[in-house]
């Protein structure tokens, strides 16, 4: 009767020391994947922020004679299209340029009647993107109006 005990004892004992055992490994594994999303979610901040930063700094964009995302040249984005974007920034990317209270997308047709240049935009809904106001100068007009620049990946 006493072997039975003992024998039920070490049986309790090993039951608990793996279930301890487990909860461990659950805890570790839980962890590993917590950091590793939080280190994926930043690479993909730190990629929209450089394909903001990439756009808005862009010479081949900005008014001549303005440093530093100083202001976008109206003229230019209208010839602008997604192969020049993919170019320019890479795979899988997209931008948008939105004039405040703008009347229409823009083309070749309808340039300079016009105030939203979308580029490479898809209808897939994952992305990440990050929008900022910039200036639009106006090329015809020799205005300069306001505006948000949208540029994100899609993942």
């Amino acid at each position: 009767m006493k072997g039975q005990a003992h024998i039920m004892e070490y049986v309790l004992l090993g039951f608990f020391i793996v279930m301890v055992i487990v909860v461990i490994v659950f805890f570790i594994v839980g962890w590993q994947i917590g950091t590793t999303s939080s280190r994926q979610t930043t690479l993909k901040q730190q990629k929209a922020s450089f394909l903001l930063k990439a756009f808005a700094n862009s010479p081949y964009l900005n008014k001549d004679g303005f440093k530093e995302g100083g202001m976008l040249e109206d003229s230019k984005l209208t010839v602008l299209d997604c192969g020049d974007l993919e170019e320019l920034l890479g795979r899988d990317v997209f931008a948008e340029v939105k004039v405040i209270d703008s009347i229409g997308e823009c083309t070749n047709q309808n340039y300079p009647r016009c105030g939203v240049w979308k580029f490479c935009k898809t209808d897939n809904p994952q992305f990440m993107a990050y929008d900022v106001p910039v200036n639009i100068y106006r090329t015809l007009t020799r205005n300069v109006e306001i505006g948000i620049l949208t540029v994100g990946f899609y993942e």
